[in-house]
């Protein structure tokens, strides 16, 4: 696993050796366990819901009995249901128990309400099996209904032996038409348990949750909250920005060292977030990810520009100036409704007339398209919304908008595999041509298989960009990292597009 601790893991060990330390969470001593093409670890995957629902029981005030039943048990699927599960499947069901051992009303997870009951497996098979593959597909958990309509659940492909959660049933007959977002079903518990060591996600008593219910930036599926951030969020991402940032100074150190002359020791700046007057209270609440990471970096000093090519602090002014400002009297869109309710661009892109006029649009400086929910928003690193309200959780979501457009050679991939700049109607064809996009780097795809639809967390973007600089795939010099934005059309090149690829993640 990555040192990120929510990469999807994608290392394997022999079945053969015995359970591993730490069984059943998956860990770098502990990794995944491949039992064949035809075949599941349905001994982990049951192990990891019991322990989910064991979270669950105690949460709700109760403990798990002495001899709990099954499903199997309890359930006692009919020979018409039994005949078309997969014999792995059956293993699972056998040792995975019955959520009746909850005292009250629960859900075993924020997105998921409970393994369906054996009438349910099939029922809805109609709307996304694809080339008429009945048993294929399956429903395995029922979804907690968090966004309170339209929500899926939990499928199982009983040819892969794979799974995928997917929020929205309108997605579902697009998810089964393709491999992208289909994952182990231990990586999708193990994950849900890795959301619930980091603080993401708490198992709380019915009067926490009445008392947290009144805070629209935490969702709540009784007895599971679930926070826009947490602590290791903010650790984490400002970890990955000096991880950046000392790559680069080291980078700056050693050219000026190996030069023949000695050379002036270069003059520190401090960023535009260093003064907190910089900082709009209706921009950048206080409780925000984004005002508590830019407070945990404010004192860093550097001695360049460029973070990555073309991409550099931008000055005060240019700081102030975002996109949305006024919270007044021109709330644009759907944004500017409360504080916080807006994108916040984090680096800057310089364009020109030159740059526009060989992109396609000698009038317009900036794109034309629509991101991050504005028209002719300009180019930049934002951080999605500052304040996310429910049924969105991720308020340390990131995008880079290019000032051109990638991904129509079908070299560039999205964390899932899925190509760029792909339509619903797209996502229906059994092999799409992909297309050009100008904010599709780096992020999951239509669905990241585990949780809800999220942009791709700023920690992530930046240990990429620092592991570019560390390997020498971007060169840099004294004002910073080199090559201009032009580098990032690497990222649909045969030779490169590896390098600017995220793995999958919840």
């Amino acid at each position: 696993m990555a040192s990120s601790g929510h990469d999807l893991p994608l290392s394997i060990n022999d079945p053969s050796s015995g359970l591993p330390p730490g069984f059943p969470r998956i860990t770098p001593s502990s990794p995944l366990r491949d039992f064949g093409p035809d075949s599941m670890d349905y001994e982990r995957c049951a192990a990891l819901h019991n322990e989910l629902l064991t979270k669950v029981v105690r949460a709700l005030g109760g403990e798990m009995p002495s001899a709990p039943l099954s499903w199997w048990e309890a359930r006692v699927p009919p020979d018409e249901v039994a005949n078309a599960l997969h014999p792995s499947l059956i293993e699972f069901l056998k040792r995975a128990l019955d959520e009746d051992v909850m005292p009250t009303m629960g859900f075993l997870f924020v997105f998921l309400g409970a393994l369906k009951f054996p009438e349910g497996f099939f029922r809805d098979e109609e709307s996304y099996s694809i080339y008429d593959e009945t048993g294929r597909f399956l429903k395995l958990y029922e979804s907690s209904h968090f966004r309170l309509g339209d929500d899926e659940g939990l499928l199982f492909d009983q040819e892969t032996m794979k799974a995928s959660f997917i929020e929205d049933w309108n997605d579902t007959r697009m998810v089964t038409s393709h491999e992208w977002s289909w994952m182990p079903l231990e990586v999708i518990l193990d994950s849900y348990l890795q959301m619930v060591d980091e603080g993401k996600v708490e198992a709380v008593s019915k009067e926490q949750a009445a008392l947290l219910d009144r805070d629209p930036k935490i969702g709540v599926v009784e007895p599971w909250v679930i926070h826009q951030y947490t602590k290791i969020d903010v650790e984490r991402a400002a970890t990955a920005f000096k991880r950046l940032t000392d790559a680069i100074e080291f980078r700056i150190a050693m050219q000026a060292r190996d030069k023949d002359k000695p050379q002036p020791q270069p003059a520190l700046m401090a960023l535009p977030w260093h003064d907190p007057a910089t900082y709009n209270a209706d921009i950048l609440p206080s409780s925000s990810f984004t005002h508590k990471f830019l407070c945990a970096i404010s004192d860093t000093k550097v001695s360049f520009r460029f973070i990555a090519p073309g991409i550099g602090f931008p000055t005060i002014p240019e700081f102030a100036g975002q996109p949305i400002t006024d919270f007044v009297t021109s709330p644009r869109r759907n944004f500017g409704k409360f504080p916080g309710d807006c994108p916040l661009r984090l680096f800057q892109i310089d364009t020109t007339e030159e740059d526009a006029a060989r992109n396609g649009d000698g009038k317009h400086p900036m794109p034309r398209d629509r991101h991050l929910g504005l028209d002719n928003v300009a180019p930049g690193f934002y951080i999605d919304r500052v304040v996310q309200r429910r049924p969105q959780f991720w308020s340390n979501g990131c995008h880079l908008i290019l000032p051109f457009a990638i991904g129509r050679r079908g070299y560039a991939r999205k964390s899932n595999g899925e190509p760029f700049g792909l339509s619903d109607c797209d996502h229906l064809d059994e092999n799409p041509k992909p297309r050009d996009a100008r904010g599709d780097l780096y992020q999951a795809g239509m669905t990241n298989g585990i949780t809800n639809s999220h942009s791709v967390t700023i920690d992530k973007v930046l240990d990429n960009w620092a592991e570019r600089v560390e390997k020498g795939d971007w060169e840099v010099d004294e004002h910073g990292v080199k090559g201009g934005i032009e580098k990032f059309r690497e990222a649909d090149t045969e030779e490169h597009w590896r390098e600017y690829w995220i793995p999958p993640s919840w």
